[in-house]
């Protein structure tokens, strides 16, 4: 989910504009800047949000993603808190426009939404529906920029979407081939996400390819250094067991089963570390288990 969530934020980071336009269908959009999208004290950033301006006048279009675990009253709340932050920093209308990321097939593809949250409170925003479309019309109607998206429409997860998509992003002439390369990429991520087989997606999408994207490096990048971190660890926890155990041995102390495979199924390396200093001391392996060590103490704020 990590990867589906970079992707998307940073086919928007690229091209807000296309996002826009296709969200305010009919208008007139002129992308002016990127704004920040970090808010003091709301706990989390954005997804997206630029100075634009619609049919002659200046807004801030604020982009969110709704994720598949939000509430409806989670999400009111959220427009609501981002829609006033943004006016207090910008000064100017906030438009938000909330791509829903799971939704049906049979709800249209941009409406105007109103959510409560309390009795007498609500936020308001434009809805994205990209299920409410067919892929075949997504490539023919909507921006090139939105190709990537084919598989969150309502039948584009198939290979045949997804290898059409492919086809028209490679054929765009305006693209350089890194920027072809990272929305096959983007492609190729979203469609992963929903369950589009990765093997018949491989007789289009070659891996060599996929490298000239910068955001395919720095995914692939990150999912090396996650490994190689995992790797040290599945070490070190394996170490310690081993020490453990032997120490258990040296000193003559039984174990049995039980106690062995709770020791085996320990993933905790302190907690190892808890029970070897045990061990030097007590005279039963269950002794030895029976205890874990005190949580540290958190550390002091600045604040």
């Amino acid at each position: 989910m990590e990867t589906f969530d970079q992707s998307l934020k940073h086919l928007l980071e690229h091209e807000p504009a296309d996002f826009v336009r296709f969200a305010l269908k009919g208008a007139t959009v002129e992308l002016i800047k990127a704004v920040a999208v970090t808010l003091p004290s709301r706990g989390r950033a954005i997804d997206g949000g630029h100075r634009v301006r619609v049919g002659g006048v200046e807004k801030i279009a604020h982009t969110e993603f709704q994720r598949r675990h939000q509430s409806q009253s989670e999400l009111a709340v959220d427009v609501a808190e981002a829609q006033v932050r943004m006016y207090r920093r910008e000064g100017v209308e906030v438009v938000s426009l909330v791509w829903d990321l799971y939704g049906r097939r049979d709800e249209p593809v941009r409406s105007e939404r109103v959510l409560r949250f309390a009795a007498n409170s609500q936020s308001a925003y434009v809805r994205v529906n990209l299920r409410g479309m067919g892929w075949r019309e997504l490539l023919a109607e909507g921006p090139p920029a939105l190709w990537p998206l084919v598989a969150l429409t309502g039948d584009g997860a198939t290979d045949e979407a997804v290898h059409a998509a492919r086809d028209a992003i490679v054929a765009r002439p305006d693209l350089s081939a890194a920027q072809k390369a990272d929305h096959v990429a983007v492609l190729w991520f979203v469609a992963e996400a929903e369950d589009v087989a990765v093997t018949a997606m491989k007789a289009y999408i070659r891996e060599e390819d996929l490298m000239q994207s910068v955001l395919y490096q720095e995914i692939f990048a990150k999912g090396e250094l996650k490994g190689e971190l995992k790797g040290k660890l599945e070490g070190e926890l394996k170490a310690r067991t081993a020490a453990l155990l032997e120490l258990l041995e040296l000193r003559g102390i039984p174990v049995s089963d039980a106690v062995r495979a709770e020791i085996l199924a320990c993933r905790d390396l302190p907690t190892l570390e808890h029970w070897f200093r045990r061990a030097a001391k007590l005279k039963t392996a269950t002794a030895v288990i029976r205890s874990r060590p005190e949580p540290r103490p958190a550390e002091p704020s600045d604040h």
